[in-house]
Order: C-alpha cells, then sequence, then structure tokens
C-alpha cells in the first residue's frame, strides 16, 4: 500500500508540473482532484470542540483554499515537492481559521509551538525534563513572558499540549500538532559564533540522506512526525527515533547543546 501512495504522489506532483508550464484549468483540475486527500487527511485530523462555530466541512473548504493557493504560488525553483509546500499552506489556512475563531492568538500559538518543541528537543538531549530556565533560553522569551502564556485563560481550551485528540485509537496526533509555528527558528537558530554555523551546515552534509530529509521535514518544512513517517513509509515511533539520534549526533560532533 506504501508503494501505490507513493505513486499516488508521483503522479501528482507532475500534473503539478504540467499545471506550471500551461497553466491550463485541465491540469489546475486534475492536480486539485490528485491532492484532495491531503486535504481531507489535514482537516480530519484536527480537533474541534463540539461546540465550535467551525465544522469539518468548514475545514475542507479552508484547506481547499489553502491548496489552490499553493497551486498559484507553487514554482519548480521551490527546492521542495509539491506536497510539502502544499501541507503548510493548507495547514496554514486552516489553523488561520480556527485562529479567527478567537481560540487563541497568533502570538499565544507561536509561542506555544516554540516552547513545545524546545521542550521535546531538550528533553531528547538532556534525557531529563528541562527547566523553565533552560526554556526560556532556547526559545528565546522571558521567565515571564513563559508565565503569563501558560496562565492565560485561553490555556484552559488547550488543556495539555501532549493529550492526544486523534480520531481513533491508533491516531497520535496531539493538540502542539494542530499548531503552526510560522515564526518557527531553525535549528542552528541558538548558535551564535559565524564558525559554529559553519560547522553546523558540514555535520548536516554528510549525514545519511534520512536523516537529512528527517531534519528538513521537522525543522523547516513543520510536518509532524506522523506525516514525516507518512512521507517516508515508516513509523511515527520510528521517525522519533532517528531524529533523536540525529540531534544526539550533532550535539556530539559539535561539542555543544544545539
Amino acid at each position: 500500500m506504501c508503494a501505490s501512495a507513493l505513486a499516488q504522489r508521483a503522479d501528482g506532483e507532475i500534473l503539478v508540473l504540467e499545471f506550471i508550464k500551461d497553466r491550463s484549468q485541465s491540469n489546475k483540475d486534475q492536480a486539485v482532484r490528485s491532492f484532495l486527500p491531503l486535504v481531507k487527511h489535514i482537516a480530519n485530523r484536527i480537533y474541534l470542540p463540539e461546540n465550535a462555530a467551525l465544522k469539518k466541512e468548514d475545514l475542507l473548504q479552508f484547506g481547499i483554499i489553502g491548496l489552490l493557493d499553493a497551486l498559484e504560488r507553487y514554482t519548480s525553483n521551490y527546492g521542495a515537492k509539491f506536497k510539502t509546500y502544499a501541507y503548510k499552506r493548507i495547514y496554514g489556512e486552516i489553523v488561520d481559521a480556527i485562529r479567527r475563531e478567537g481560540i487563541l492568538s497568533k502570538d499565544q500559538l507561536n509561542i506555544i509551538n516554540r516552547i513545545s518543541k524546545a521542550t521535546d528537543t531538550l528533553r531528547s538531549l538532556y534525557g531529563r525534563e528541562p527547566t523553565t530556565s533552560e526554556i526560556c533560553e532556547e526559545v528565546q522569551i522571558s521567565e515571564e513572558k513563559f508565565s503569563d502564556v501558560y496562565q492565560s485563560n485561553t490555556m484552559n481550551y488547550m488543556l495539555s499540549l501532549d493529550d492526544k485528540i486523534g480520531v481513533d485509537a491508533n491516531d497520535r496526533l496531539t493538540r502542539k500538532d494542530t499548531i503552526v509555528d510560522e515564526g518557527q527558528v531553525p535549528l542552528d537558530a541558538a548558535l551564535e559564533k559565524d564558525e559554529l554555523k559553519a560547522k553546523l551546515k558540514e555535520v548536516i552534509k554528510i549525514l545519511p540522506e534520512r536523516k537529512r530529509i528527517i531534519l528538513a521535514l521537522y525543522y523547516y518544512e513543520d510536518l509532524t512526525l506522523l506525516d514525516i513517517g507518512q512521507v517516508l513509509c515508516i513509523s511515527e515511533s520510528r521517525v522519533s527515533q532517528i531524529l533523536n539520534q540525529t540531534l544526539m549526533e550533532i550535539r556530539n560532533d559539535l561539542g555543544i547543546y544545539v
């Protein structure tokens, strides 16, 4: 089934390239139909409270808007497959719609996601729960700001960033996976010295291809571990294992915590 999914994605990528060449309505319609399953996948994995003004059907419509926008903006020079580019546009359009409902502000969404990712990264690197000061240093916010975010009444809606909210027992999606961080800091942003940045690039360059792809999809394309697993046809737990191993290798090679 995985091979079939890969073939379907390849066909969709070809249709997108054909549309870029001739901008014909026919190729556009075919490309949209090819990526509708991606829109449904994203929309179905996002949690909505029962009394929310938006319904699943609304999320699908906003997702299609994001897909159409991605088709218009994408070029073959982007440096990534259309699926990866479209994922961010679809996801972003849906979450923007949820944000417009007033559940969480853009600033709160961004900070919560940055805190969440920093916590996961530091937990993997240190082998323990990071302290508040360590998280704040990683995210580059004050402890006062950290406290304000977590004492905000809007956090009552979030309940817990790690609560599983999947549609069935096999879905490992958590609330933090539904947050798009538009101001995400790349992995090497904390390295202040130019020579360390240069060394980091060299370390990443010699990593095996799969590890480079996982780093890029997680830190730069903002895909969740579950979605990276689907792209690479491996389990979510295996993605997490590879990502943690890669971070440890980078840390050891640089002699610092990244």
